[in-house]
């Protein structure tokens, strides 16, 4: 018997070791999501079948994030993109995630990373408000609410980027 609680207070005292370790660990490697989501805008579609929306990301937390996806109501499909330039033109393409830095921020502006709000499920006027919903692999959903505004005011917003932007060409 002396020797089933022996082996009973090694197991005990293995236990307490290891929940030790597990906790001074975790107290060593904090990470913090903080993500602040700003600006969030939508510019008037031209073609009222689809529109470009823009905001910045600042990730005020110690460990990077990603964006993965983005839904709302106003539209079937919402996806992220980026503009390249190809031999005098330029075209979008698609990208499946989009790296927020630790202690940094990204910029989704004209003539860069954007969301393509595609198969408008309601028309979208100047003024006009909504909810997205940003999915990001570590902070989750964040919810922000985009306006609509003029494409002429854009370049008030993010200056003269708009001019370059194809999204709104036809």
């Amino acid at each position: 018997m002396t020797n089933s609680k022996h082996k009973l207070n090694k197991q005990a005292i293995l236990a307490l070791a290891v929940t030790t370790a597990l906790a001074c660990t975790a107290r060593e490697t904090p990470e913090t999501i903080d993500l602040e989501v700003s600006q969030v805008f939508v510019t008037e579609p031209v073609t009222g079948e689809r529109a470009a929306m823009y905001f910045s990301v600042t990730n005020n937390g110690d460990v990077d994030d990603e964006l993965l996806a983005v839904s709302t109501t106003a539209a079937a499909v919402a996806e992220i993109h980026r503009t390249e330039h190809e031999g005098g033109t330029m075209k979008m393409v698609p990208v499946d995630a989009l790296t927020v830095p630790a202690g940094g921020s990204v910029d989704l502006a004209p003539g860069g990373y954007h969301v393509m709000l595609l198969q408008l499920t309601q028309n979208l006027f100047p003024d006009d408000r909504f909810d997205v919903t940003l999915h990001f692999r570590h902070a989750g959903e964040v919810v922000a609410r985009a306006r609509v505004i003029r494409y002429e005011d854009v370049e008030e917003l993010v200056g003269g980027a708009a001019q370059r932007d194809p999204h709104n060409s036809g």
